[in-house]
């Protein structure tokens, strides 16, 4: 008979043979018996236990802490019959007769592999090992990563041989949620990818398909630097060759207009910008106190939101009509005329807090993202910003994320201006010379259809310069092309970001060696100042304006004022996640690598999976390699380089590392993929192109000459 049932999957969990919980006194007697629980019948040593548990303590005092947690464990499981724990001269273990754990449950399940067994294998699993149970000592967190890794890997294997198990009657939807739960825990998973696509094919929803294929190549690419299998690619040419012409059905959506429906389920009118409503966050603690934090959070995510220059949200009061009750996604966006809705939920256990936040599709009802925070309850309100913070920092790149990727799967003839920024913002975010010509001539088929949208001027020109200014871009020709883009977008809206960005970048590039284009260069820096300047003035708390004023003072090597203009920004949304990485950079160019480190990690915190995270990754390079900490600046130039293979910026701070290190095997080898992806790089291009500040500037073209290049 089993006396004790212990839930590792997800948490801890004990229960005696009637459901009673059974409470475990101390963390320490808790992961004692978690211990024992994965090891059952094994007899385990006093010494190795004290090593797991107890490894930064003296022997003496590791002996005292064990005795401690045994004694515990024996008050509490003493009271069961049979008495699971067996301790004798030997050691201690637990009685396979007496217990049962769902880790044990998980691994018989899928041993042995029937249908029935697979699901309910899966079913078993709630979340990672000992998930949100607090790990202090740093032996044990070793072994807690392995068995999470193991335990994962069984209930991946789980769901991969059911989605291929077609020996049974599971329906269409049944395989759908195998292949959505799947990717959950495997994101590369590609027969899951394929899954999808075939249902969402055979439910006559094409584009849904194409974007699932999309999805599912940019994460091979990036994660592993693969292309889709020929399977996948066959899947996919197959479901383009087989999609219809997309006519408009009578009183439906276009597929240029698809999700903008109004309430009376008309056409609604088009929308430049995405639109986002955020729904309030449920209570799910059980305690109608507790909905003024629910609330809060809510209305602190939707007033950082608001502060976003590229995205329409819902005001505060319409959101909360919806406050208590049981809705659809795809209602609320029919009625309030969003495509995304985020949701979430706050759960209080004691003293412990865990809020979820989720990002879905309000057209399609696809989740685009999703995370939960679990917080010990102390600030309340140092807890609602933190999560503010980190909830909105994720959702600006997410969404744009999401719009390139939506606008991929339609022709270019379709699309409207806003979805051909987002596009092309898809495709520069990849930081290679390919894929910046491929985002310069989208921004020119923007531009050419629509002459009046400024944003597009300014991401046209910002793209052009920052391409020629990191190598990717050669041709000075098209530096008076971009001079007329920029002051285009000015003219036509001048307090766009991306048009000031765009001046301030020509105001760097004036430094070229055609005389005439750099006077003309040297005037229309003066006009990007004003206009800059100008900008501020007409709306002072726009966080973009601040930032163009100190990419302006980054550009003129004026550190004290970039810095200024960027905490000013920073002040206006504490959330800016670039304004962050940006003053890193203008700190790190002037040598300054302690204080960059910091800003660098704060960008990366706050938006830990921003398309441009490269960009911070090199930043922090930079830092290490002015802190002479060279190994580590070696480490995160890797990281950027595996993250943007084609970021020539990594490659160089990357060569300068190794050869600062020593390391002359490697910096060969690395100098040779740099002049791979930038073959004019030279000392006098680095010179000329490369903003470091004259102090900050020798220590880097050392490190470049020690590595060969000249």
């Amino acid at each position: 008979m089993k006396s004790l049932r212990l839930a590792l999957l997800g948490g801890f969990r004990a229960r005696d043979a009637t459901g009673r919980r059974v409470d475990i006194a101390g963390s320490k007697a808790t992961l004692l018996l978690a211990y024992l629980a994965l090891r059952p019948g094994e007899v385990l040593s006093r010494e190795r236990l004290m090593a797991l548990l107890w490894s930064e303590r003296a022997e003496s005092q590791a002996r005292g802490s064990l005795r401690q947690a045994i004694w515990a464990l024996r008050r509490e499981l003493g009271r069961l019959d049979p008495c699971p724990l067996v301790v004798d001269d030997g050691g201690l273990s637990l009685d396979p007769k007496a217990v049962e754990s769902d880790v044990d449950s998980l691994q018989r399940l899928v041993a042995e592999g029937s249908t029935n067994a697979l699901y309910a294998a899966v079913a078993l699993y709630r979340g990672p090992l000992l998930e949100g149970v607090r790990i202090g000592d740093p032996a044990f967190q070793e072994f807690v990563r392995n068995e999470q890794e193991r335990t994962h890997d069984l209930v991946v294997d789980a769901y991969t041989r059911l989605l291929g198990d077609r020996s049974g009657d599971s329906s269409d939807q049944s395989r759908m949620e195998t292949a959505k739960r799947l990717l959950e825990l495997d994101p590369l998973q590609e027969a899951a990818h394929r899954a999808l696509m075939r249902h969402y094919a055979q439910k006559g929803q094409a584009s849904l398909a194409i974007k699932q294929y999309q999805t599912c190549a940019e994460l091979l690419r990036n994660e592993l630097q693969i292309e889709p299998s020929p399977e996948t690619q066959a899947l996919i040419d197959e479901i383009r060759s087989a999609r219809p012409c997309p006519l408009r059905q009578p009183n439906g959506p276009s597929p240029a207009m698809e999700g903008t429906i109004g309430a009376d389920g008309r056409d609604a009118p088009p929308q430049e910008k995405p639109s986002i409503a955020v729904l309030p966050f449920l209570n799910l603690s059980g305690d109608p106190e507790q909905d003024y934090f629910s609330d809060g959070i809510t209305e602190d995510i939707i007033t950082a939101l608001s502060r976003l220059r590229w995205f329409l949200v819902i005001a505060r009061h319409s959101s909360f009509v919806y406050k208590g009750r049981t809705i659809d996604v795809k209602q609320v966006g029919r009625e309030l005329g969003v495509r995304y809705v985020l949701e979430g939920s706050v759960r209080k256990a004691g003293n412990r807090l865990r809020i979820t936040a989720e990002l879905v599709d309000a057209v399609s009802g696809a989740h685009h993202w999703a995370e939960h925070y679990d917080r010990e309850l102390t600030d309340i309100f140092e807890l609602q910003d933190d999560i503010t913070q980190k909830v909105t920092a994720t959702i600006e790149p997410k969404l744009m994320a999401v719009e390139g990727t939506r606008a991929q799967s339609r022709s270019p003839e379709d699309l409207g201006a806003w979805e051909l920024v987002a596009r092309a913002m898809t495709h520069y975010g990849r930081m290679t010379t390919e894929e910046s010509e491929t985002a310069i001539a989208i921004l020119r088929q923007a531009v050419a259809k629509y002459p009046d949208y400024g944003p597009a001027h300014g991401l046209l020109g910002f793209a052009i310069l920052v391409s020629g200014h990191v190598g990717w871009l050669l041709e000075s020709h098209d530096y008076h092309y971009t001079a007329e883009l920029a002051r285009r977008a000015a003219r036509l809206d001048d307090k766009d970001p991306w048009g000031r960005l765009a001046l301030a970048y020509l105001a760097s590039a004036g430094r070229q060696s055609d005389e005439a284009v750099r006077e003309y260069m040297r005037e229309l820096y003066h006009y990007a100042a004003e206009l800059a300047h100008r900008a501020a003035r007409l709306d002072d708390e726009d966080p973009w304006a601040h930032l163009a004023l100190g990419y302006l003072a980054f550009t003129e090597r004026q550190t004290d004022e970039a810095v200024r203009e960027y905490m000013r920004a920073l002040d206006l949304n504490p959330n800016f996640a670039t304004a962050y990485g940006y003053l890193g950079w203008a700190l790190v160019f002037d040598g300054q690598s302690e204080e960059a480190i910091r800003y660098f990690q704060q960008a990366l915190r706050m938006s830990p999976y921003d398309p441009l995270k490269a960009f911070f990754y090199s930043g922090t390079c930079v830092a290490y390699y002015y802190a002479h900490r060279y190994d580590e600046a070696v480490g995160w130039g890797r990281r950027a380089i595996r993250e943007r293979p084609g970021f020539s910026a990594a490659h160089r701070i990357l060569c300068a590392s190794l050869a600062q290190a020593g390391r002359k095997e490697e910096t060969r080898q690395a100098m040779k993929r740099l002049r791979e992806v930038q073959p004019n790089v030279s000392i006098s291009w680095i010179e000329q192109y490369v903003p470091y500040t004259p102090r900050a500037m020798p220590h880097f073209l050392e490190g470049m000459r020690k590595a060969g290049l000249e």
